[in-house]
């Protein structure tokens, strides 16, 4: 009986070890560990896109109380998630990274776009923020004022929101068998929930305008 529950122990220990989710400071293998590093990568420029334009918005004098809520909202939220992708790039894949804010981006278009290759890689190797989508975010924003400005800047956000609950919902339906790490899908998962709930402020912000 001594034996059989010792052999018990060893199965149930081995059984246990398996099934252990990915170590937080482990990278991740093939293809969802370059699906992570992707995610991550993308997921740092898109919010700094977000938060460029909810800077631009609170710099502004001429917009509603209710809007400069909403643009600060994006401020406080993706900042720390920002801080927190970057810190897990570099514990878990070794990868330092950056994202380049809208006025910088404008200085290297400004330079002829110098320290890029024709492939849209920057001389590190890593990929480089997409200019024309930076800038078509805020297309036209600096002839705006008022409600213009308050509607377009609303609208624009709806579709940016929506590219990165896509960009999640991607990363969740990839790493299906969550044999990546548990902290990146719950931080897909946190931004799939709170911009979609932003979203509906907002597309009840533009029915409110559009009544008023």
């Amino acid at each position: 009986m001594k034996t059989f529950r010792i052999i018990m122990s060893v199965v149930v220990f081995a059984f246990a070890a398996f099934a252990l989710p990915v170590m937080a400071d482990a990278p991740v293998d093939g293809r969802i560990g370059r699906a992570e590093l992707r995610y991550m990568e993308g997921m740092i420029d898109h919010h700094q896109m977000a938060i460029d334009m909810a800077n631009d918005c609170l710099a502004r004098t001429d917009i509603s109380d209710a809007l400069r809520v909403e643009c600060q909202a994006v401020v406080d939220a993706q900042q720390p998630e920002i801080e927190q992708m970057q810190a897990w790039l570099l514990a878990w894949y070794n990868v330092q990274y950056a994202p380049m804010s809208m006025m910088d981006m404008m200085g290297m278009m400004g330079d002829g776009m110098a320290g890029m290759d024709h492939s849209g890689m920057d001389m590190s190797g890593m990929p480089a923020t997409d200019p024309a989508m930076m800038m078509g975010m805020m297309a036209g924003f600096n002839r705006l004022e008022g409600m213009d400005y308050e509607t377009a800047w609303l609208e624009s956000m709806i579709d940016h929101h929506d590219d990165a609950i896509h960009m999640s919902e991607r990363l969740l339906e990839r790493d299906a068998d969550s044999a990546g790490h548990a902290e990146l899908r719950d931080l897909a998962q946190a931004i799939i929930d709170a911009q979609s709930e932003e979203i509906t402020r907002y597309e009840s912000m533009l029915t409110e305008m559009s009544a008023g």
